[in-house]
């Protein structure tokens, strides 16, 4: 079912806009959907992009903790608890631990409250093995 789309624009945009796109013998709606198809097409990321990226996130953080044996249990514990029964207690316990430690927050940490997979992908970094193929 096809649905129609309403924005605000100035008149004289709208109507360089109609000229223009007639000037190259192009419809305008037709360009407008195309735009908004590569739109979403370069700014949708699927999930397994989003998870191998918590997944180097996690990986990362086990690095500047001075690598896997020095990543407490009782921390790897307390974020694995919290990631079952609340995803904004688990993002606010890695946070706090970024900032403990003076490092830079990986934008991609904002995913990890949207689910119990994504929060997992992290841990699985935390405490897991170099990812081959990685830098």
């Amino acid at each position: 079912m096809d649905t129609n789309l309403q924005i605000r624009i100035s008149k004289d945009m709208k109507e360089s806009f109609q000229q223009v796109a007639k000037d190259n013998n192009k419809d305008t709606s037709s360009l407008v959907r195309d735009w908004i198809s590569t739109y979403i097409a370069e700014h949708q990321r699927v999930d397994e992009e989003i998870a191998a990226e918590l997944y180097m996130a996690g990986y990362q953080l086990q690095e500047a903790l001075g690598g896997r044996e020095n990543v407490s249990n009782e921390f790897a514990k307390q974020l694995q608890e919290s990631s079952l029964t609340n995803q904004k207690e688990f993002t606010q316990r890695i946070l706090t631990t970024y900032m403990d430690l003076d490092l830079t927050i990986p934008t991609c940490l904002s995913k990890t409250y949207k689910g119990f997979a994504f929060s997992q992908m992290f841990l699985f970094g935390l405490i897991g093995e170099k990812p081959k193929g990685s830098f």
